[in-house]
């Protein structure tokens, strides 16, 4: 008995591995790849890796995507560690590269600021905010940045403010409604909800007058190195995403309601919104890495569109 049954799993696994043997190696190679990619916080910014997942973009490339909320303070390192194998966090990732990890963007997805600064109802002029708090989402952050872009705009200066780190967009709005913090920069529909309950918009996107992306797409040079295909794979999803939130408002629309929960009359604003902040490319200029970076890195050293721009032929996308 036992003797048939050894012979029967034998015969099993013979047939596995003759199976394996005669099948095309591109079938063999054709399962999706696991692929784990962070982002900061549910907004708008990041609708394009929303759109190539639930489009199919990124199973068009094999590749199986878990779209994983990390702080913006430990997305980076998990890139560094394996732990994640792209985060679409900016304006931190910027900052560990420049202070040395070895890290690249490989393209850049929300080129321009959606933030609005908000304040406290009885906050009526930008020098009011001399010696308040601003709640961002982490020091030094994207939200930060472009809040002191906005305040710089207007004429003050953002050193005047104290900034304090809270966390995403509803835990800031909740800080600003209980007084926690006097001003917070956010971003669409969270601008709207608090305007609609007495707080004021003092600033907002045309405020920004620097590019100032807010998502892009970052890997480890390790990975950039030894897996250039993955990246590849990455990058054409995410341009094919792009494309198709240009083209298919109708489509992405829905989309955008359903991510965040918005009304239809708040989506059809944060669509215009995106439209107006998304690189078409994937791209922004070496100037702009320049005031970025503050000449600190040099723009080879933060960045490499080398696979972008091979993808932008493919695609048809200039």
């Amino acid at each position: 008995m036992i003797k048939c049954w050894i012979h029967a799993i034998a015969g099993r696994v013979l047939s596995i591995v003759l199976v394996s043997w005669f099948l095309p190696a591109d079938c063999i190679a054709a399962q999706p790849n696991k692929v784990r990619i962070s982002y900061s916080s549910r907004s708008n910014s990041n609708t394009p890796f929303v759109i190539a997942l639930n489009k199919g973009f990124f199973g068009e490339e094999e590749m199986d995507v878990e779209l994983i909320q990390v702080n913006p303070r430990l997305g980076a390192t998990a890139v560094l560690n394996g732990d994640l194998d792209f985060t679409t966090t900016f304006g931190t990732t910027l900052r560990g590269i420049i202070s040395g990890f070895p890290i690249k963007f490989v393209a850049v997805a929300v080129k321009k600021s959606e933030h609005f600064l908000l304040v406290r109802p009885e906050i009526k002029e930008i020098r009011d905010l001399s010696g308040k708090k601003l709640g961002v989402a982490t020091l030094f952050g994207s939200d930060q940045r472009a809040a002191e872009e906005m305040i710089r705009g207007k004429g003050f200066a953002p050193n005047l403010m104290k900034p304090i780190a809270l966390g995403e967009s509803p835990v800031r709005a909740q800080a600003l409604r209980a007084g926690l913090v006097d001003a917070i920069s956010i971003s669409s529909p969270f601008d709207l909800s608090l305007k609609s309950e007495g707080f004021r918009v003092l600033a907002g996107p045309e405020d920004v007058q620097i590019a100032l992306p807010t998502s892009g797409l970052a890997v480890a040079n390790r990975v950039l190195q030894q897996n250039s295909q993955l990246v590849k794979r990455a990058v054409r999803a995410l341009m094919k995403s792009h494309r198709y939130v240009f083209e298919n408002k109708k489509e992405v629309v829905p989309q955008m309601i359903r991510y965040l929960e918005q009304t239809p009359e708040v989506a059809e604003r944060s669509y215009e919104l995106l439209v107006t902040s998304l690189s078409r490319n994937g791209e922004i200029t070496d100037q702009e890495w320049d005031i970025l970076t503050e000449k600190k890195k040099t723009v080879d050293d933060v960045r490499d569109f080398s696979i972008l721009r091979e993808v932008q032929k493919e695609v048809k996308i200039k």
